[in-house]
């Protein structure tokens, strides 16, 4: 059997004796030739026809073809027709002029005897042969045959077949086709190889292309050899420019020396993972990137290689802050409206009464300060409309806006904490008016108006006003100081900085609160500068 030694280099070769001819140069010219040529074979077909040409050449055969045998072991598909053959069938049919290889033939006839007997076939006399099926239709005739196998892992896999010799096939022409073999097949496979692994370069680039994360490829002491489009479009840098320690331009420079470290210690730990900031090249803002890397070891197990990956994560880390600062604000919250229903259940019982009217006043202010948690829970900016708080109220007890009553003011929202004060405060309002002023006589009028009013030094109030008319003259001051006024002579100023002043006159409540106040534009663009 031919030895074939360095292929690749196609600098050896030495074949034994196998029969005559074996050291005919121009044999080993051929064999060179599809193994050299073999390389610039675009296709399995084209490698083909350059080995039948070679074996035509060599053996005088008229023309050849080369099939391979299914999967399935019953079927014979052609890898390649020769040129010559092309030529030989186009002659005798025209619809062969489509060079369309004919696929899926049975194995059985003469050609069949090479694949199930795994052995060369001579065949002088086709007309007498007993295996004889006859010639497809649109075949040229067939006066003489030669069939070599091909192997591979010692089993036939394929076949070459060689027609029409002018003085029929010999010995020297069997030994010239199954010298040839071994290089026919191992062209074969090299070039499916070569074929696969541009296949698989081409699946594995368009993957990398379409996904979203930076990948790159690197030396194992971190010189990258390797980025892909991603990165170019990210940070701005050419593939030139990122290669060796280029990279680092892209990287934040507090995020650095952090980036040297963890390739110190990639190779001792045999992986590398860590999170950094990159340059955003059109915006030049910086971006958090998680990075990943992987390992490439060769057999004795060395890193020569790393593959890694960096995904942005810029978006998922600033959620995960806010959530943190979320969180927080939560905890505070729960701890100021567990300090608030205290002191309400405290100042309730404190004033004393029937128990149902304790109950009543306790269940009346955890209410409204439910409502304004579920209205500041339903937006996420967390802030209350302020013309709303005042109308669930309102007509929380019945009240209707007519005649006796108006409500008017621009756009406000709250921040939550204000809301739940002032929320409480409106409740008292409420109540009092039900009980004692406006709201419970016919003749009572009731005004509520706000606005934001700028000050000399640039700043701004809310100003909040609750005014009661036509009501009976009553006793003033009050017997005893309540919780709701309580809440507003000195709570309000106490938590929220606000001025207040509250007068039971005749005729009805008068109430006004001025609270410090920042507009929402002036807020939000704090918010931004912070962020």
């Amino acid at each position: 059997m031919t030895d074939l030694a360095s292929l690749h280099g196609h600098t050896t070769l030495t074949i034994p004796p196998t029969g005559p001819g074996s050291h005919d140069a121009h044999v080993l010219a051929g064999i060179n030739r599809i193994l050299q040529e073999a390389l610039r074979a675009s296709t399995e077909e084209e490698l083909g026809r350059l080995c039948l040409e070679v074996a035509e050449d060599l053996t005088g055969a008229a023309f050849s073809f080369f099939g391979e045998r299914r999967e399935s072991h019953d079927r014979l598909d052609h890898i390649a027709i020769s040129e010559r053959g092309w030529a030989a069938y186009e002659g005798a049919d025209p619809v062969f002029r489509q060079r369309q290889l004919p696929n899926g033939l049975n194995i059985h006839g003469i050609f069949g005897q090479v694949i199930l007997q795994d052995r060369s076939l001579i065949v002088n006399d086709p007309a007498s042969h007993p295996n004889r099926v006859g010639t497809p239709e649109g075949h040229p005739p067939l006066h003489n045959f030669l069939g070599v196998p091909l192997r591979r892992d010692g089993e036939t896999f394929a076949m070459f077949a060689l027609g029409n010799h002018p003085t029929g096939f010999t010995e020297r022409e069997r030994a010239i086709a199954e010298e040839l073999a071994p290089a026919i097949v191992q062209a074969l496979l090299r070039k499916r190889a070569e074929v696969a692994s541009r296949d698989s370069q081409r699946r594995l680039l368009t993957l990398i292309e379409g996904i979203p994360q930076l990948v790159w490829t690197a030396t194992r002491d971190g010189q990258w050899t390797w980025v892909s489009p991603q990165w170019v479009a990210m940070t701005g840098l050419s593939v030139e420019e990122s290669l060796g320690h280029g990279w680092l331009a892209a990287v934040h420079p507090d995020d650095r020396d952090a980036a040297r470290r963890y390739w110190e210690g990639a190779g001792e730990h045999g992986d590398l993972a860590m999170e950094g900031r990159l340059r955003h090249g059109q915006t030049g803002r910086y971006r958090w990137f998680k990075t990943r890397a992987t390992p490439v070891r060769d057999d004795h197990g060395r890193i020569v290689e790393w593959f890694g990956t960096s995904t942005d994560i810029d978006t998922l880390r600033r959620l995960r802050e806010r959530q943190e600062t979320l969180v927080a604000e939560l905890q505070h919250r729960v701890r100021n409206i567990l300090t608030i229903v205290r002191s309400i259940f405290t100042r309730t019982v404190e004033n004393g009464g029937p128990i149902d009217e304790i109950a009543d006043h306790f269940r009346g202010r955890l209410d409204s300060l439910a409502r304004t948690q579920v209205v500041a829970t339903q937006t996420r900016s967390g802030r209350v409309d302020l013309e709303n708080l005042i109308r669930d109220e309102l007509l929380g007890v019945g009240a209707i806006e007519d005649d006796r009553l108006m409500i008017e003011g621009p756009d406000v929202a709250l921040p939550a904490d204000t809301a739940e004060s002032l929320g409480l405060a409106v409740h008292e309002l409420t109540t009092n008016a039900l009980k004692y002023g406006a709201l419970r006589h016919s003749a009572g009028r009731l005004t509520v108006t706000w606005d934001i009013e700028p000050k000399s030094n640039g700043e701004c109030e809310l100003i909040v006003k609750w005014d009661e008319t036509g009501v009976p003259a009553m006793p003033v001051p009050p017997v005893r100081q309540g919780f709701g006024t309580e809440l507003i002579r000195e709570a309000l100023p106490y938590g929220l900085g606000a001025r207040t002043r509250l007068d039971f006159r005749g005729g009805g409540v008068s109430c006004l609160i001025t609270l410090p106040w920042i507009s929402d534009d002036a807020d939000a663009s704090n918010r931004s500068l912070e962020g």
